[in-house]
């Protein structure tokens, strides 16, 4: 570095060097200030003709050209572009789920048929296997729906009856025998559910039209039959001892 000369001291000449250098540094600082900001304000205001990136995207602050940004002018009422009003999207139709109405509900069921013979069964059985002679052996008539639907049968104590027959198939006595006129008796019934009839056996013979001479069936093994109607089940033995 050149040394300062002159009349006054050295250090006059330093501080004068000093200022001067100062100014420099700030007057530097300056321009590139200023530089900075027209590079700025140039980025900010794009050329005229080129749509600027906020444009693309829709329209932010109005039309923008190489002078300073203006309010938009509003269009006049006699202006042909009019008011730009925007139209509504429209409304994406929503889908509804199908709806199916419900099946008619099936008719009430009927009433019940009667009941075919080939749907019932009958059996007539003592309480017990043998009684002693002079007692009343308890006796009952099942009758049952063996079908696969209910049905109606006439049950009227006419139409059933328990049996006591003799080893050789003679009638002994009957349930019917000694009974007024029967009422008629038409049930409903369901399947698989017995219906019983119980009797109590005097020990006696019978006959139609209940006649008063009547005798004491002796020991012995006998069979119990029950009928309804043209119906007759099986046998079952009695031993009266």
């Amino acid at each position: 570095m050149i040394e300062p000369n002159g009349p006054l001291p050295q250090s006059v000449y330093w501080r004068r060097r000093a200022v001067a250098a100062g100014f420099s540094v700030l007057a530097m600082v300056l321009l590139a200030w200023l530089i900075g900001g027209l590079v700025e304000a140039d980025d900010q205001h794009p050329v005229q003709g080129t749509a600027s990136a906020s444009a693309l995207g829709g329209r932010a602050s109005g039309v923008t050209s190489g002078r300073a940004s203006a309010p938009p002018s509003s269009p006049g009422p006699n202006d042909p572009r009019g008011s730009v009003t925007a139209s509504p999207r429209p409304e994406s139709p929503t889908a509804r789920p199908e709806t199916t109405a419900p099946p008619p509900p099936p008719p009430p069921p009927g009433p019940p048929g009667p009941c075919p013979d080939a749907a019932m069964k009958v059996a007539a059985t003592p309480d017990v296997p043998a009684y002693r002679v002079g007692t009343r052996p308890l006796l009952r008539l099942v009758i049952m729906n063996a079908g696969q639907v209910p049905c109606t049968r006439d049950l009227s104590r006419g139409l059933r009856e328990i049996l006591i027959l003799a080893p050789d198939g003679t009638r002994l006595w009957s349930s019917n025998d000694c009974y007024g006129p029967p009422q008629q008796d038409v049930r409903v019934l369901p399947v698989g559910q017995p219906v019983e009839f119980p009797v109590n056996w005097a020990g006696r013979t019978s006959a139609p039209g209940c006649p008063l001479d009547r005798k004491v069936v002796q020991a012995g093994t006998y069979q119990v039959v029950g009928r309804l109607g043209a119906l007759v089940g099986p046998p079952a033995p009695l031993t009266l001892t």
